[in-house]
């Protein structure tokens, strides 16, 4: 049986590994799962995995080379869908059904339909997420609380390489795009991801996984006009080289129109980017592929800022590239590696600061099995990160020292295994890593899973997650006269321990949900204690807390043209600070209040004919008290039209409830402590088309 499974497993995987053909990964996983508890001996089994090669190479033989309009996830079922391929929950594929986290998968097709021009726009639909728009350019977005612009609390991932800056701690929304045509699917994990992807993964992770080349054959040509977005085109070229290598290349820039503040006037935040791409995959043999990839991006925004209760235009420029090489090696049905290697460069500069970043980072992980009950996933990982921030003149900000290099050793073990039997299984693991700013780091989990029926899972989870702190609270110091705000670099790890379960079920052919429910134990957060006499402000591990809530999601299939999508999260918050001997202590903009306690989604996609498409996405957020911010209802239509195979045009109209609202505001006021200030969401229309050739 073991030489059947060496020998098959490959062919197997590669099929399913391979994007295009979905449904082969779905018929092969759950072969694999059959003959694995097949009562028929190894010919019953190996029989079992044949019928999957052969429905795999079937699957792979009718795809089309390339794009053509409509994708074939609109025909996939429930259950299909349940069975999607992920990878963001164990760092190996598997079903999305048997996944033991809160995740959340946003499709090719959940894309398409969407008519989301950048990636924050996208992740609107995800329970337990917050997206609020700042301004024309900026966004905050956090998973179960805590958001702000530099959400802390949320590692995000675009193809292995992390997007989460070390200075605020958060990530720059703004330099983060790409061809969204090219995006096969965002995986998004609500809870906490520390023991396989390291400090930060605290609240959540955002994984964004691009297409494989050898799914973009062909060419592609974008153009969106509208009121918003003036004017937004996208290129992009693939092409095969022959015998499993292709390569595709990619062009995309846009201009959008500036914004209104609260008081209704223009808010000088209009925004221009461009990047240029490129990714290659290369079947070396047939148990390995080295993939490479990069893209270099440049981008002008602008901003109000307010100073001393005026207000001043100014602007931010920000450009950068990366380059990224990955080999993987697949030695049977259970086994494999990767080895990863990728080099980023950013650069920033605004009205307070320069900042320019280098990060090079190294991993390596290996999944095996062991003695035919033990999955074990392992790995080690370096990363530098390399710094260089320059102050405006007159600024009252220093950053010292003003260059600093950082390095992370990091190890992760994971082993999945069935104690009683093959329904139910256990997942223990723990991160081991080592940054510059707080020592060694420990986050284990503890996972279970139980297959209660073909159609029901039950999982649960225990796990520990921490935040190291940023280099802006280490290393800052702020001297504004009447007030002093200092840096610390003696803080400790922010951390967490989580609990959750969750179930997910399919109670008929055309109904799923997937439910979780969690509660999460804070301490040691992050803010500012202020001394007796309110003249020194610093940064202080002061705050402990609690946040507890329920996230839904389900998929109705209506009819067979017609298909709802319900997402539903209650969240509470409960926080407090330590009592200081002396002054007070404040957690950073944080109260029980600060997150939306309700939030819905609902998006209707139905088929008017078989080249007609009439989406509806309904969203509403609640209030958010303690930053003075109404609860707003959202609403965006999308009109479809597939010309013919090769030409789709969509008019799309959002925000069409009011013709303004704010998404984010500071103490019922309009700015951030640094003085950027923030705007009003219009409502906008724009016509897109999309030519593949």
């Amino acid at each position: 049986m073991t030489k059947i499974i060496r020998c098959l497993g490959p062919v197997v995987l590669r099929a399913a590994q391979a994007e295009r053909p979905r449904l082969a990964a779905v018929i092969a996983s759950l072969a694999i799962r059959r003959a694995r508890a097949s009562r028929q001996g190894p010919h019953g089994a190996a029989a079992l995995l044949l019928t999957a090669c052969v429905a795999a190479a079937s699957a792979w033989a009718e795809e089309a080379p390339h794009d053509q309009g409509v994708s074939l996830l609109k025909h996939m079922s429930i259950e299909e869908l349940m069975n999607i391929s992920v990878t963001s929950v164990s760092r190996r594929s598997q079903k999305y059904a048997d996944a033991t986290a809160a995740l959340f998968v946003i499709s090719r097709e959940d894309i398409r339909r969407s008519g989301a021009t950048n990636i924050p726009e996208l992740l609107r639909m995800v329970p337990g997420l917050q997206v609020a728009q700042l301004d024309a350019n900026k966004w905050a977005i956090a998973a179960r609380g805590f958001n702000g612009r530099h959400a802390s609390k949320l590692l995000v991932q675009m193809d292995g390489r992390t997007l989460y800056t070390p200075f605020y701690s958060g990530v720059y929304w703004d330099a983060q795009d790409v061809v969204l045509d090219d995006i096969e699917r965002i995986e998004v994990i609500r809870g906490p991801g520390a023991t396989l992807w390291g400090a930060n993964a605290v609240n959540g992770i955002i994984n964004i996984i691009t297409r494989s080349s050898h799914d973009t054959e062909g060419g592609l040509a974008k153009l969106v006009v509208g009121t918003d977005e003036r004017m937004l085109g996208a290129l992009r070229y693939g092409h095969s080289l022959g015998e499993g290598k292709s390569f595709r290349i990619s062009a995309k820039g846009f201009e959008r129109d500036s914004s209104v503040t609260m008081t209704g006037e223009d808010a000088a935040d209009d925004w221009r980017d461009g990047r240029l791409g490129f990714r290659a995959d290369l079947d070396l043999s047939a148990t390995d592929v080295l993939n490479l990839q990069g893209d270099g991006y440049w981008g002008n925004a602008g901003a109000t800022v307010s100073r001393r209760g005026t207000t001043t235009e100014t602007e931010s420029n920000t450009s950068g590239g990366n380059l990224l090489a990955r080999w993987t090696r697949q030695q049977g049905l259970d086994s494999g590696m990767e080895l990863k290697a990728y080099y980023d460069q950013t650069r920033r500069s605004n009205w307070t600061l320069t900042e320019v970043r280098d990060i090079f980072d190294v991993d390596f992980q290996q999944y095996l099995t062991l003695a035919e009950k033990h999955l074990l996933v392992w790995g080690v990982g370096y990363r530098l990160t390399r710094d260089d921030i320059s102050v405006t003149t007159g600024s009252a900000l220093e950053i010292d020292p003003s260059q600093r290099n950082d390095s992370t050793w990091s190890f992760f073990i994971q082993d999945d295994f069935s104690p009683l039997s093959d329904n139910f299984h256990l997942i223990v693991g723990s991160k081991f890593e080592h940054n510059d700013y707080t020592g060694w780091e420990v986050m284990p989990t503890i996972r279970m899973l139980w297959n209660a029926s073909p159609t029901t899972n039950v999982w649960a989870a225990v796990s520990r997650a921490v935040r190291i702190t940023s280099r802006f609270n280490s290393d800052s110091y702020i001297d504004a006269g009447v007030i002093v705000v200092s840096g610390n670099p003696d803080l400790e790890s922010e951390r967490l321990t989580a609990y959750e379960v969750g179930l997910r079920m399919r109670p008929t052919e055309r109904f799923s949900f997937d439910l979780t429910t969690f509660f999460n134990d804070y301490d040691q957060l992050q803010g500012y204690e202020t001394s007796a006499d309110g003249r020194l402000t610093v940064s202080q591990n002061v705050g402990r807390g609690e946040g507890y809530g329920i996230e839904l999601a389900s998929n109705w299939d209506v009819t067979s043209i017609w298909r709802l999508k319900l997402a539903y999260s209650w969240l509470r918050m409960e926080l407090a600070t330590d009592d200081p001997v002396s002054g007070t202590s404040i957690l950073s903009l944080i109260s029980d209040d600060s997150a939306p306690r309700n939030q819905v989604s609902l998006r209707s996609w139905l088929d008017l004919r078989s080249d007609l498409e009439l989406d509806v996405n309904f969203y509403y957020v609640d209030e958010l008290i303690n930053f003075d911010t109404a609860a707003y209802p959202r609403l965006d239509i999308r009109l479809g039209w597939q010309v013919r195979p090769d030409l789709e045009l969509s008019l799309v109209g959002k925000n069409l409830l009011d013709d303004t609202h704010p998404e984010f505001s500071k103490f019922g006021g309009n700015s951030e402590p640094e003085g950027l200030v923030y705007t009003q969401v219009e409502r906008s229309l724009m016509l897109q088309a999309k030519w593949f050739f």
